[in-house]
């Protein structure tokens, strides 16, 4: 069988404006962390300090890794004294709680079955799926006083808000250390705009249009983290011509489709605008009012016939 990739490194999902500054003193760094190329650009501020947190995080979360924190849980069931995968596990349990369990972290299982950003991608056959679907939910995990345990032979993958999490952990390392004046830490989907840049001026940056080769549009906004999510981002095309997009339905253990081509979450947390991003995509248009009227957070969306989805406030502009 004959299958083709394609990558979002390849294809970015948002274009960004570089910050202006002279170029002594600036520090930029690309690594290649959590199966994407983060490229990082701060004025003030340790980029090879940032580079090394990725890593650190990389190595724990990386469930295909194993040796990695999220494998041992994995293997083991239970896992004790990791902060990193305890936080992570401990917040997105709280959003499940919040908006539901459309994205899910127990789906270590189903996405090793379909294997999509592996080397040899497969289709399950029906009974394969029947297997591991029994496995996936938020109530076979628990995170108490330090420890994460799983149930009912569950898995954990935490792919859907990885990137996220990263970097509202290098946010915080950059609050702590008090160097970096402003900056822009970019994992493709997920992007962290840090600080204050000189005059106030706004971070901007061009949301692609998925079904061309253009943007949608150039949105200019403070400091804050936002994601991208979307079935075009990562995919294979079976022999048969059939393209599977990453996104896993945990109700029927399938690629997800959706009436929505793309998503793009704006917020204070990345974590939850990584979480956010995927959840609307998969819920489609359904529910786009109540996202619309979030007052935490604030989207950009465009459906399948071209309509654009806009949060009051938003500063939007086409081009």
């Amino acid at each position: 069988m004959i299958w083709k990739k394609l990558f979002s490194s390849i294809l970015p999902l948002v274009f960004l404006t570089s910050c202006a500054a002279p170029a002594d003193q600036t520090r930029t760094k690309t690594v290649w962390v959590m199966d994407t190329a983060c490229t990082m650009t701060l004025q003030g501020g340790d980029t090879e300090e940032v580079a090394r947190l990725l890593q650190s995080l990389d190595e724990a979360l990386d469930s295909y890794a194993t040796d990695s924190a999220v494998s041992r849980l994995n293997r083991d069931g239970t896992l004790s004294g990791n902060a990193y995968v305890y936080d992570l596990v401990s917040r997105t349990l709280e959003y499940n709680e919040r908006y539901g369990d459309l994205v899910d972290i127990t789906v270590g299982a189903l996405t090793k079955l379909w294997g999509i950003t592996s080397e040899t991608p497969h289709v399950p056959s029906q009974a394969e799926l029947d297997a591991v679907l029994p496995t996936i939910s938020s109530a076979h995990v628990t995170a108490e006083e330090g420890t994460v345990t799983l149930t009912n032979d569950a898995q954990l993958d935490a792919g859907a808000v990885a990137k996220g999490y990263g970097l509202d952990c290098v946010k915080q390392l950059l609050d702590e250390s008090g160097e970096t004046t402003y900056g822009t830490i970019s994992m493709t989907s997920s992007i962290l705009f840090y600080g204050e840049k000189p005059g106030g001026k706004p971070f901007t940056v061009e949301i692609r249009d998925p079904d061309e080769d253009g943007i949608l549009g150039k949105v200019t906004t403070e400091a804050c983290f936002l994601s991208t999510s979307g079935g075009y981002e990562r995919y294979f095309t079976a022999d048969d011509g059939k393209e599977y997009c990453h996104i896993l339905d945990p109700v029927t253990g399938m690629p997800a489709e959706s009436d929505l081509t793309t998503v793009t979450v704006f917020c204070g947390s990345g974590l939850q605008s990584d979480f956010l991003s995927t959840l609307i995509w998969l819920e489609g248009t359904e529910h786009i009012d109540r996202h619309l009227q979030a007052e935490d957070y604030k989207i950009v969306a465009q459906d399948t016939s071209g309509t654009l989805y806009i949060s009051d406030g938003l500063q939007f502009e086409t081009f």
